[in-house]
């Protein structure tokens, strides 16, 4: 009995040393993002042996993935790829599915799971109802210092030419304008339009690509901006989440949410998004910036990244605009000294005068 029992301890602590070595070792790959099993060897100091023991049981478990052979080999976290039929498809059991692989992987934090799993099933939500597709991939990649980038992939007609079908935008530029601002969806009767507004608020890094135009949402540093993409085909969205950087879900809609009526009344505006260049001289720029703000109580008109603004421009937001709508407070920021020069002027005109 006593060999037993002295056996059973001996294997108690080598389990307890394996489990602290692979605690070590997951957390060396979240640092460094790939290792070798020379690095194991010399980062946890054990034998070689023992590393190439170790990571090869992660990789059979499916934590880790093995990119090329004998000494050459490298391994990091295995990326999550799952493929799912739209008909038919329930956005939050198709996300269930994709949650349980992540919490094999690397499990996130509270926050960071709810804000992630929020912003991918009104993504693969959306997929099901608005993209006229087939079918919808989701894969999750794991970077270092606690990021994972998940994408969520139609095979659809694409969201923007959605929209400019719709509504009857010229472009796909001029219906993310629109997009940014919330409310606009091309089924009313089942969505609020809240969707892609609240998901592109609610990850670190948002990305919506199609017909090779991309939204870009960083929030971050709290940007918005128009780009390229290899996209031409569906549409792509991409949530990236970074550990204890990553917006609180309840604290995303606090801030667009109408205390007493608890609607979203709030919006914001990257005026930016809105201009062919820095300078936005014309009215009908500024009525494209305005177009269905009149739905909302409060919008933030964000003119970072803008350098100059006309007198035409101004005089269409700040004066005829607020005259026609004076339930709606627009509040501008981000501001450089020329251009919150011309919107005060603006605003002087439209408080003096009634022409």
């Amino acid at each position: 009995m006593r060999f037993k029992h002295l056996d059973l301890m001996i294997r108690l602590k080598y389990n307890r040393i394996m489990e602290d070595s692979v605690n070590q070792l997951r957390a060396l790959i979240e640092r460094v993002g790939e290792i070798a099993n020379r690095d194991v060897v010399k980062a946890l100091k054990i034998s070689a042996a023992t590393s190439h023991r170790l990571l090869a049981a992660l990789v059979t478990s499916g934590v880790l993935e093995r990119h090329g052979k004998g000494r050459a080999a490298r391994y990091r976290l295995r990326a999550v790829r799952r493929r799912f039929k739209l008909d038919g498809l329930e956005e939050d059991r198709a996300w269930e599915v994709v949650a349980q692989d992540i919490a094999r992987i690397r499990p996130p934090g509270e926050e960071e799971s709810r804000s992630l799993r929020y912003a991918a099933t009104e993504v693969i939500n959306n997929a099901i109802d608005h993209s006229r597709g087939t079918i919808v991939e989701v894969s999750v990649s794991f970077e270092t210092a606690g990021t994972s980038v998940t994408t969520v992939r139609d095979d659809g007609v694409g969201v923007f030419r959605r929209l400019c079908d719709d509504f009857g935008f010229a472009s796909a530029y001029e219906a993310i304008v629109q997009l940014e601002k919330g409310r606009l969806t091309t089924d009313p009767s089942r969505h609020s339009g809240e969707g892609l507004f609240f998901s592109s608020k609610a990850v670190a890094r948002f990305r919506l690509e199609s017909q090779a135009v991309a939204w870009i949402v960083d929030n971050l540093v709290g940007d918005s901006a128009i780009g390229t993409s290899p996209v031409t085909k569906g549409t792509q969205v991409v949530l990236t989440v970074v550990r204890g950087r990553t917006p609180v879900l309840a604290d995303v809609f606090r801030a667009y949410t109408d205390a007493q009526t608890l609607q979203f009344a709030r919006t914001r505006c990257t005026i930016k998004l809105g201009a062919l260049g820095t300078a936005l001289v014309s009215r009908s720029e500024a009525k494209r910036v305005l177009q269905r703000l009149a739905e909302f109580k409060s919008a933030d008109l964000d003119f970072s990244g803008v350098e100059v603004v006309g007198q035409g421009f101004c005089d269409e937001v700040f004066r005829i605009f607020a005259r026609a709508h004076p339930e709606v407070r627009l509040e501008p920021v981000g501001m450089n000294e020329a251009v919150a020069f011309m919107v005060a002027r603006a605003r002087a005109t439209g408080a003096g005068t009634d022409g």
